[in-house]
């Protein structure tokens, strides 16, 4: 069969995707470009937020009408598949099924003639999906999550913690690394909980040495998202491979989601701003040049102005040198939904005045790197090289399109530039 997929949403979506991808190939299957040259055209999806899920329901709709009028099969994979099946049913009503945790049995969706929902079941543990000959590789180390939050759809898509083996870790992240890989992200819901399921404890910081003395070839390592009220269980381990290895990035990704606790126990986050607090300015006290990424929602529930003056507040002190923001977005099946919600107007305005106070942030913690030069590694090439440093910032190279770099290769660039998310400047001679 000629096989066309489009992906939406996270690194574990793209992970699936691979896992598609794998299983079909090896049975004899054909990747196409377009959904016009396709027998089965596949939509793997996502729905963490209200707008994304929109989308999800109008390009399946359009999908769907394609297949009726040209009698192709249609499958929709991912987390709306498994969260959300009767509203699939009603706009596709004869698609396929097949829930993340069935990726690698998605050939029974393709092969069979008649509609197939694999909606169920939990993923094998030793089964990763690597996209290979990518310069970038998502690895999933786990899927599912131990907390509670009260926004997230997530967890019903992919709630059972389970945790892939050190073993098939390394393997899959050989394997990236063989077949082109100079970055291995290593992804999943709350990397602050691998290993519980398997080993009966946290493992992280085993699971990146095992990584970093085992996988050889030139590659970095950057370490995913990792909820804070876990990190106390390693902290210590975790900020020593972070200052002793050279393959593993100077960046932990530590969401705070909001600087009030009135908010957070809303959220039924499990930490206090003061234990955050507390985490960031370890870390940056113990590695001066460590990059720190979070996550704040404007405009939950309840969130009144003074809850988000102490979100602004605790911003501007910890100087984060990424923030991911986005305004609160009602999700089926969460406690938050029900609650009186904040008013559009009010929300819009927060969100505004969030994200001006992020690029200011992000400007200032640049400023240290204008003027000076700063050693790279190369990951990417849009229509200019792209390179990180050790602390994963990135790096633009401009007037480089022409330049023949290697990914994987250090290079020496002067800064003349910065913005909010990037630095920039000029390749010097090595």
């Amino acid at each position: 069969m000629r096989i066309y997929i489009e992906t939406y949403g996270c690194a574990l979506n793209k992970s699936d995707e691979a896992l598609m991808i794998n299983t079909l190939t090896q049975r004899g299957h054909v990747l196409v470009d377009s959904i016009e040259e396709a027998d089965v055209i596949i939509i793997n999806t996502c729905i963490v937020r209200q707008e994304t899920e929109y989308h999800m329901i109008s390009r399946i709709k359009f999908l769907y009408e394609y297949c009726v009028r040209t009698g192709k099969k249609l499958i929709v994979a991912g987390c709306m598949a498994r969260v959300e099946p009767y509203t699939v049913s009603l706009i596709a009503p004869t698609a396929s099924l097949v829930s993340p945790q069935n990726a690698d049995k998605i050939h029974f969706a393709v092969e069979r003639f008649e509609r197939v929902l694999l909606i169920n079941g939990i993923r094998s543990r030793d089964v990763i999906g690597v996209c290979r000959g990518s310069n970038i590789v998502p690895i999933p180390i786990q899927e599912g999550c131990l907390n509670s939050c009260s926004f997230c759809i997530v967890k019903y898509a992919r709630r059972q913690l389970v945790s892939h083996s050190i073993e098939a870790i390394v393997k899959a992240v050989q394997e990236a690394v063989n077949s082109g890989a100079v970055e291995v992200e290593l992804t999943g819901m709350d990397l602050g909980v691998y290993g519980l399921d398997l080993y009966k404890r946290r493992v992280l910081p085993e699971l990146i040495r095992e990584i970093v003395n085992s996988v050889s070839g030139n590659y970095m390592i950057r370490i995913g998202m990792i909820n804070p009220e876990h990190l106390s269980y390693f902290l210590d381990e975790l900020i020593a491979i972070l200052k002793e290895s050279k393959n593993v990035y100077k960046f932990l990704h530590i969401p705070l989601q909001s600087g009030s606790n009135r908010v957070l126990k809303l959220m039924g986050r499990r930490y206090t701003v003061e234990e955050y607090r507390s985490i960031v300015r370890e870390v940056k006290a113990k590695i001066p040049d460590v990059s720190i990424a979070t996550d704040i929602i404007i405009g939950f529930p309840g969130e009144s102005d003074e809850d988000f003056e102490e979100t602004i507040r605790v911003m501007r002190e910890l100087e984060f040198e990424r923030v991911h923001i986005a305004g609160y977005s009602i999700r089926p099946l969460t406690s938050a939904s029900s609650l009186r919600q904040v008013n559009t107007r009010v929300k819009k305005k927060r969100l505004e005045l969030a994200l001006k106070t992020a690029m200011n942030i992000g400007l200032k913690v640049r400023e240290k790197y204008l003027n000076t030069t700063v050693n790279c590694f190369i990951t990417e090439r849009n229509k200019s090289w792209v390179g990180r440093l050790s602390n994963y910032i990135p790096v633009v190279i401009k007037k480089s399109d022409s330049i023949m770099f290697k990914y994987g290769d250090w290079v020496n660039v002067y800064v003349d530039e910065i913005t909010f998310f990037d630095i920039r400047g000029y390749a010097l001679k090595s």
